[in-house]
């Protein structure tokens, strides 16, 4: 295919208009600057009023738009439209002239052309007038019956022309020249037939490529009606089969709101705020709800026949294989195109050219008569040879016997050509009435498809307003899960308020341990090195040398929420463990949170060395516990506060109660009702019960033979008497023992001294085979280190910043295998 130039600015652009009910090509000649839909429709008004023009460019067929006239693709695409409708075949009678022909309704869409195709808003409504009937011309040839002009015999002399031979010879010459003006015209008006039914001919497949683009325009509205129809449905046939159920089982829903019992507190808090209410149901206003879910019904009935009804409306715009038919007519017409302009190629152009090549016979004929008369004529007068003229009457003759026949066949030929002519006349009245009537269901089908979708467009209003009134109801059927999740919500935020109460408390008994030490430092101090410091270090150096360290008390802001949130109690799985845990582990430290106060109490009130405050000291000591003399299990490392066991508990129901509520959420059950569901549906579950009883018993023989072995492993003498394991000081070769406080990095335990005021004394592993329960060994080594930031190497043991601690290196005297 030869590339098409770029129009440059320069150059006006030709717009090639195509009328879809008369065939009719228009031809706008326009400067680019002037270029747009409003520009063209103004030069066809002439043909169809601007109000009443429809444009449609393609394939595939839209109404153009100013930007897409502007684009240089979419110019080079009307170029190759042109090309291919004004392609003419050439002029022999060979197949390439008939295939080339028929191409200009057999292209595919795959050369990339594109028309622009007029269509008369008038035309497509129901009371158009019916297009005028089409008429082709010349239908009527009048040949002439006396030879025009004068003779070309040169017959001037008197005595010539007077002689009955040679007017004789002059009728001759009169007659071929009344055949040859006859057959001119019988041949001039066989080209303009030609050019008549090849004109009309191409009208009527603009006319049929026209009606492609209506369809195709139509396919493309059907076709998105069609997928609006499936989006649409499947949305709908989704919501309202949700709110069917809804509505169906309201009156069930509300059934199973009044078997829930709300929990006693809420029982509680209503009956403290005059309100009597004992179940879900009471906290809905049921008649409210029943009338509003009986208007949502109506509401509901009243769309499902809305939505049959357009089912109906969408079923009656038809589909492709309802269309067949149609479109089977409309292959069978364009067929009929291309056989009439066959016809036309085979019988009207050959007989164009017959007539031609008699015409060009006649006129050599008739130059031939004139030549033999002159002959003659010329003999005779110049060498008096009179019976040149007698014998110039026998070539006449024989002339005028061979042409009689030329004309009769001409005028037969005409007569062919003039029923042919009348034909694609008539087979152009009849396309262009077929275009209205085509034309006008597709206008139709058009308006139907618009009233559809219009319907849809209000269907889907009304569903959005019916899914809004069924949230009123929507909120009845979750409430149940609802009042679930604000049980939850009120045990997380209760466990809130506990871990930050716990850990402030938590925080202040950590700083008031650390002042109590700072105190008995101070003292130590004081009593010891400091008696022998000078007056000036007192009142000059340091003037708060002998004061005691401030006392800090900050004020923690009161938790307002946690007094207005009810005491719902566990959800499933008691938390009294955790708080006997924790009420365990404060009740061997209280004692000494108590006397620790009024230790510092004591110090600041009375001053350095009075007796007592050293009495209260040593009544502190007294209580520390030793392990020889304790068989209650009493806490080996005393070093943090006991409250911050109670913090981290606190933390970890906290934690605990969110990580339940997310849960349930994602579940819509509490995790334990699906344990508990597990046990009851499972066939094993008798199995499964036999299994837990077997464990129980291996758990119980397994402690009894640890009993065995823990009061022989006592009875049997460990060391030598002389070496007694030391808790309260931990020096070079004294002997300590060491239990498991936990999992250090490698997977070996961590081992603490059992000890007596003497906290953070840690066993080195190196030398420590395996993970025995305990460590007997005597020290041979020890290594005072500071603490620093968690999660470091500095602080292996997740001690706080700054706390001092010592890691022991021992020869090991005796371990428990593990």
């Amino acid at each position: 295919m030869a590339s098409i130039p770029s129009t440059t600015s320069s150059q006006s652009i030709t717009i090639r208009v195509l009328a879809a009910s008369t065939g009719v090509c228009y031809r706008i000649s326009l400067h680019p600057s002037q270029l747009s839909v409003a520009t063209i429709r103004g030069h066809l008004a002439a043909a169809v009023p601007a109000s009443d023009q429809i444009l449609l460019l393609g394939p595939p067929y839209k109404v153009p738009k100013d930007s897409t006239l502007q684009s240089e693709e979419i110019l080079n695409s009307l170029r190759l439209g042109d090309q291919e409708d004004e392609q003419l075949p050439p002029p022999a009678n060979t197949e390439q002239a008939q295939s080339q022909y028929r191409s200009f309704l057999s292209t595919t869409e795959r050369t990339g052309a594109r028309r622009l195709f007029l269509f008369s808003k008038q035309a497509l409504s129901e009371n158009a007038p019916d297009p005028v009937p089409c008429n082709l011309g010349p239908v009527d040839l009048i040949l002439p019956a006396e030879p025009p002009g004068s003779s070309p015999l040169d017959m001037t002399q008197s005595t010539i022309a007077a002689q009955p031979m040679h007017q004789a010879l002059a009728a001759y010459e009169r007659q071929f020249m009344l055949y040859l003006c006859q057959g001119r015209v019988l041949a001039d008006g066989a080209d303009m037939r030609l050019q008549s039914c090849l004109q009309c001919v191409q009208e009527q497949a603009v006319i049929a490529r026209a009606l492609r683009a209506a369809v195709s325009n139509h396919s493309d509205h059907f076709n998105g009606a069609a997928r609006t129809r499936s989006e649409f449905m499947s949305v709908f046939q989704a919501k309202t089969s949700a709110h069917a159920t809804l509505l169906q089982n309201f009156d069930s829903i509300l059934t199973e709101l009044g078997s829930v019992s709300l929990d006693p507190a809420l029982v509680a808090i209503a009956r403290g705020s005059g309100r009597i209410m004992e179940t879900l149901l009471d906290t809905v206003p049921v008649e409210r709800e029943k009338a509003w879910a009986q208007q949502c019904q109506t509401s509901h009935d009243r769309l499902i026949t809305l939505f049959t009804e357009l089912d109906t409306a969408f079923s009656q715009l038809g589909s492709p294989s309802s269309r067949e038919n149609e479109t089977r007519q409309d292959l069978e017409a364009e067929q009929a195109v291309q056989t009439l302009g066959n016809e036309v190629q085979e019988i009207a152009r050959k007989i164009r050219d017959r007539q031609a090549q008699r015409v060009e016979r006649l006129t050599g004929d008739h130059g031939k008569v004139v030549k033999i008369i002159m002959d003659a004529i010329n003999a005779e007068a110049e060498e008096g040879k009179e019976d040149e003229v007698q014998k110039a009457f026998t070539p006449l003759r024989q002339l005028a016997n061979d042409s009689k026949d030329i004309i009769p066949e001409m005028m037969e030929d005409d007569k062919v050509m003039k029923e042919l002519l009348l034909k694609v006349a008539a087979a152009k009245t009849e396309a262009m009435k077929r275009m209205k009537v085509r034309l006008r269901e597709v206008s139709v089908a058009q308006s139907s498809i618009q009233r559809v979708l219009s319907s849809v467009g209000v269907l889907k209003a009304a569903l959005t307003q019916q899914c809004d009134n069924m949230l009123h109801l929507e909120h009845v059927a979750e409430l149940s899960t609802s009042y679930r999740d604000f049980l939850a919500e009120l045990r997380r935020r209760k466990a809130y308020c506990q871990a930050v109460s716990s850990n402030s408390s938590s925080m202040m008994e950590r700083l008031a341990v650390m002042r109590s030490d700072e105190v008995k430092a101070r003292e130590k101090f004081l009593r010891g090195p400091g008696r022998h410091l000078m007056p000036p270090f007192f009142e000059i150096f340091v003037p708060t040398l002998a004061t005691p360290p401030p006392l800090f008390t900050p004020q923690m802001p009161s938790l307002v929420e946690m007094d207005s949130l009810p005491d719902v109690g566990p959800a499933e799985v008691a938390n009294t463990m955790i708080h006997g845990a924790a009420d365990t582990g404060l009740s061997s430290a209280s004692s000494l949170t108590t006397e620790s106060q009024a230790v510092q109490a004591a110090k600041v009130s009375v001053g350095e060395g009075t007796d007592e405050a050293m009495a209260l000291a040593q009544r502190q000591d007294q209580l520390i516990v030793s392990a020889a003399n304790s068989g209650n299990g009493d806490v080996i490392m005393d070093s943090a506060p006991p409250d911050t066991e109670t913090a981290d508990m606190k933390t970890l129901a906290y934690e605990n109660a969110v990580l339940r509520q997310t849960l349930e959420r994602m579940g819509s059950k509490a995790p334990q009702s699906y344990i508990e569901e597990a046990k009851v549906e499972s066939a094993d579950a008798a199995k499964i019960a036999a299994l837990e009883q077997e464990l129980e018993r291996m758990k119980a023989e397994k402690k009894t033979a640890e009993d065995e072995l823990a009061a022989k492993t006592s009875a049997k003498p460990a060391v030598d008497s002389s070496d007694k394991i030391s808790h309260s000081s931990f020096d070079i070769g004294d002997v300590g023992l060491f239990m498991p406080t936990g999992r250090g990095s490698g997977n070996k335990r961590i081992y603490l001294a059992f000890h007596t005021n003497c906290p953070h004394r840690y066993l080195s592993t190196d030398n420590v085979k395996g993970n025995p329960d305990f460590v007997l060994g005597r020290i041979v080594y020890q290594e005072e280190l500071v603490a620093g930031g968690l999660g470091t190497d500095a602080n292996p043991y997740g001690l706080h910043v700054g706390t001092k601690f010592w890691v022991l290196t021992v020869e090991v005297l005796k371990s428990s295998p593990k």
